[in-house]
């Protein structure tokens, strides 16, 4: 793994490939066009303040999303875990919000799913191709949506899992870690660590639902 305070670090702040601009428009239109079927189900009657704050973080994501491509200098780090960590605290707003207005729905719990979901396979990304963690760190991005896949080829991994804080609580961590880990780090050894133990958080919260789902496999769905 190479030093962050290499060569690259000498580089711009503005050294970014040519679709970084776009990144923001492609996040906003990623996760809304996820939730369209929830959106089309439920027919919600308006796009509530918290589904405004959501929408605000989406930005805020697609502006992380930029840095894809880039060589992750100091300066690129210090902005994009920046923007990460304030999209990160935006989502415990939006909740907040949510029910204080009683504007709580399917689709606005959705909208914020598919974000956190996205969101995480971008810090992923960037921690793997800024050499902060190995490709292993990838599984905490693509964890769920291995996890649709695996609904769609097995019947009984669909029954729906109990309301679990451990769950809540291992994406809040995973989540921190990988933006603690993408941060200005001048060492390789920090970032690494935290890297790890986001992967390892979600590995195990990813396990225990589905040993629970295996277990339970014979039961009849309801």
């Amino acid at each position: 793994m190479l030093g962050i305070g290499s060569v690259a670090a000498a580089q711009p702040l503005v050294a970014l490939n040519p679709l970084a601009t776009a990144w923001p428009v492609i996040v906003v239109g990623v996760t809304l066009l996820a939730c369209e079927p929830v959106r089309r189900a439920t027919q919600p009657h308006r796009f509530g303040p918290a589904n405004r704050v959501t929408m605000g973080r989406s930005i805020l994501v697609g502006f992380v999303a930029a840095f894809l491509g880039s060589p992750g200098t100091l300066q690129q780090a210090t902005w994009a875990s920046s923007a990460a960590m304030i999209a990160l605290l935006l989502d415990g707003l939006d909740g907040w919000i949510a029910r204080r207005t009683s504007s709580q729905s399917s689709y606005g719990a959705q909208f914020d799913m598919e974000l956190d979901s996205l969101m995480m396979l971008i810090l992923c990304g960037l921690a793997w191709t800024w050499d902060r963690a190995g490709v292993w760190v990838l599984f905490c991005g693509l964890a769920r949506y291995g996890w649709m896949l695996t609904a769609l080829l097995l019947p009984w991994f669909r029954r729906p899992l109990i309301e679990s804080f451990r769950r809540k609580t291992a994406c809040v961590i995973g989540v921190l870690g990988l933006i603690v880990a993408i941060g200005p780090w001048t060492t390789t050894t920090e970032p690494l660590i935290f890297a790890v133990v986001a992967t390892a958080t979600l590995a195990t919260s990813f396990g225990i639902d589905a040993v629970w789902l295996f277990q339970h496999r014979t039961e009849p769905l309801q």
